[in-house]
């Protein structure tokens, strides 16, 4: 039994940790330990609430980084002028704690059409329920992140925004809603939520300089990624496959670069060489001509390569093309209705306009009009404690329609041309509600589909290390056995040596009327054994037949089954 928690500055999970810990010390390790925090002077953290009672929260939450990378930022900002913050992720978040706090900054950003991000889902759950607390004595502003391609552009945030006026707080400062072109009007926000904040104190402004910073600066990011050079890229799949899905092996020299099974990587992209001279075509540029992203000059070439969206038009650059060109068609879509300009922009590209009305743009405007290039996550497939100088991925070729033809999606259409020897552009991105549990004897449920398999068997990799490893049991879809099975021998070999205790497979194709749960649903009696020990479920994989099938389980169960596991953060989701 846990005993009561004291009068203590500790949270609840600090709390349990301490006692975790304790109860695993010896008495010699006890009376050392005391000792030495006794002894030891312990450096203030900046992520401590203000001195003079204010309670200031930034809060995060999105699947890219985008959300954390700004809050982390803002926090140091705040710490720099002398304003102790505290920083959490909504992920981890209990609503009760906000009633603690007088000021929210929150910065979310909105998945896919309209949805809350996955890892925030409880928070969003609770904030939104009928029995969510009143909130009069807090002050808040959002920070909303979406893209605006999408109907439901920052629709979480505004929703986020909405609730919390309901509920009595008060709007310290007005949300600001952003595109994926977010640096300056994040910046903009970011620098009026400041001047609102608590007068600063002489005593917290003459410490600021002896604390250390909020939150640490990734050694690779976004801004700063690692490049590694291309070992293999391997078809995994049939050639006869019209979206084949390819292995790709990468060469990590950088032992520094955390990645964990259930991580992933941001891949920064190129666009095609013949996309940016068509661009440049029709245009009427020079690849040559200087210009200015981020305060950095490079040439025009160089920005549309590796920079800026040359595939997705803006309203933005709709806009601007209209009235460069003065396109009369061009102009009357400009002024359209958000709804109808959104549905409009689907059915083009860029190059369409830059074909449909030809103008000449100064090489700067051109740059300044177009859509940041958007890095694409990869899920790792690999354990680096098993094999550490390399990065495994598993890409599939992602195909669209538009304009009555079939595009590639950037990411993987660059991935999959590349060969040995050429280099890829990336970061590390931590996926903390996708990794294995912390109780190492947990039976485990994967469910994945297609490339939803990578994380799995960099999960399988790091299970093989352990000399009691607990059952696995793998849930497998894809089109066709003799074409899509991948990692098939890898998948043997783990089932033999009994590091997979369990396999299902659904090939669509070759079982018509299958879907992904009709392997656990005929099991039922075999997935309530396995819960009852404890299982954690995950999900992996396309994110409308993953979610079907939590669906048809959670019916299959029932509520009171179900539920209780999303409490126990026994399910996991990574859905794309």
């Amino acid at each position: 039994m846990t005993p009561p928690i004291p009068s203590t500055p500790l949270s609840d999970p600090q709390w349990q940790q301490v006692q975790a810990l304790l109860r695993e010390l010896d008495e010699r390790q006890t009376l050392w330990l005391s000792g030495y925090l006794a002894a030891s002077p312990q450096p203030r953290q900046a992520t401590q609430p203000a001195s003079s009672g204010q309670q200031i929260l930034i809060a995060h939450g999105g699947e890219t980084g985008n959300s954390q990378a700004l809050a982390e930022k803002l926090a140091t900002q705040a710490h720099e002028s002398g304003i102790n913050v505290e920083l959490q992720d909504l992920a981890q978040l209990r609503l009760r704690q906000l009633g603690k706090k007088s000021h929210l900054l929150l910065i979310c950003s909105t998945h896919g059409d309209g949805d809350p991000p996955e890892p925030i889902q409880p928070f969003y759950d609770a904030l939104m329920d009928d029995s969510a607390p009143r909130l009069e004595k807090l002050q808040f502003s959002v920070l909303a992140l979406g893209d605006s391609t999408y109907e439901h552009f920052c629709v979480t945030g505004q929703q986020l925004d909405q609730r919390l006026e309901a509920l009595g707080a008060q709007r310290l400062h007005p949300r600001q809603d952003c595109d994926v072109d977010f640096e300056q009007p994040a910046a903009q926000w970011t620098h009026a939520v400041l001047e609102q904040l608590p007068q600063k104190d002489t005593t917290s402004m003459a410490s600021a300089s002896q604390e250390p910073q909020t939150a640490k600066t990734p050694l690779y990011s976004k801004q700063h990624p690692l490049t590694v050079e291309v070992l293999e890229n391997l078809n995994l799949s049939a050639t006869s496959r019209r979206t084949p899905i390819h292995h790709l092996e990468l060469a990590l020299e950088a032992p520094d670069f955390a990645v964990a099974p259930g991580d992933a990587v941001g891949i920064l992209a190129d666009n095609p060489p013949e996309q940016v001279a068509a661009v440049l075509d029709a245009c009427g540029l020079s690849g040559d001509a200087p210009v200015t992203i981020d305060k950095q000059s490079l040439p025009l070439v160089q920005a549309l390569r590796q920079h800026l969206d040359l595939a997705i038009p803006s309203s933005r650059f709709l806009t601007f093309w209209a009235e460069l060109s003065g396109d009369a068609e061009l102009r009357q879509q400009a002024s359209a209705t958000s709804r109808e300009q959104r549905l409009y922009l689907k059915q083009v590209q860029i190059l369409d306009l830059l074909r449909q009305a030809p103008a000449t743009p100064s090489p700067q405007a051109l740059v300044d009009a177009l859509r940041p290039l958007q890095p694409r996550l990869y899920d790792v497939a690999n354990s680096l404690d098993v094999i550490d100088d390399e990065l495994h991925l598993t890409v599939k070729d992602f195909r669209y329609a538009i304009a009555q033809r079939q595009e590639q999606g950037v990411a993987s259409r660059y991935l999959l041309t590349l060969e040995p020897g050429d280099s890829v552009r990336l970061y590390p991105h931590r996926n903390a509600r996708f990794q294995l549990p912390e109780d190492p004897q947990a039976p485990l449920i994967l469910i994945g589909e297609g490339t939803g398999i990578a994380p799995y068997r960099a999960f399988l990799q790091a299970l093989k290390q352990r000399p009691d490893a607990p059952p696995v049991w793998l849930i497998f879809a894809e089109q066709r056995f003799e074409e899509d099975f991948l990692y098939q021998n890898e998948l043997q070999q783990a089932h033999n040596s009994g590091v997979l205790h369990k396999v299902d497979t659904v090939f669509y194709q070759d079982q018509p009327g299958h879907t992904l749960a009709s392997p656990l649903l005929s099991q039922t009696r075999t997935l309530q054994t396995w819960l009852s020990q404890g299982a954690h479920v995950y999900f992996c994989g396309d994110k409308e037949r993953l979610s079907a099938c939590e669906h048809a389980l959670a019916n299959q169960l029932g509520d009171d089954q179900w539920k209780p596991l999303g409490k126990a953060k026994r399910l996991h989701r990574n859905l794309y």
